[in-house]
């Protein structure tokens, strides 16, 4: 049996905590230098490359995906960019974001009288 694997999906859960967010990927057979990570306020993106299995020999059956993955992950709420960990461990990507402390911003409020 074989298939087209190209952009194939990566499957993720979303936990809160306390003061923060967590965030697991599933990446079996994934390289950590195949994984580019980029966090924005309200996301987390996720691409890379897994690599065929065995290069030496005849394939006879595939079912493992591999080539280009890529996978974004909307966030329930901003978080920190300059606070963000990451860590792949036994083929799933841990990562750890803490959320944006609100901004509050005083507006001083004009009437026809001030301008």
């Amino acid at each position: 049996m074989y298939r087209n694997t190209d952009n194939w999906i990566l499957h993720a859960d979303v936990y809160g905590t306390a003061d923060g967010l967590e965030v697991f990927v599933e990446m079996p057979g994934i390289d950590r230098e195949d994984i580019e990570l980029e966090v924005t306020p309200l996301a987390v993106r996720v691409w890379g490359v897994r690599k065929t299995v065995c290069r030496d020999a005849t394939a006879l059956a595939i079912e493992i995906q591999t080539g280009r993955f890529q996978r974004e992950i909307h966030l329930p709420s901003r978080v920190d960019t300059t606070r963000v960990s990451a860590e792949l461990k036994l083929g799933v990507l841990h990562i750890r974001l803490v959320r944006q402390k609100p901004v509050s911003v005083s507006i001083p409020v004009q009437s026809e009288e001030n301008l």
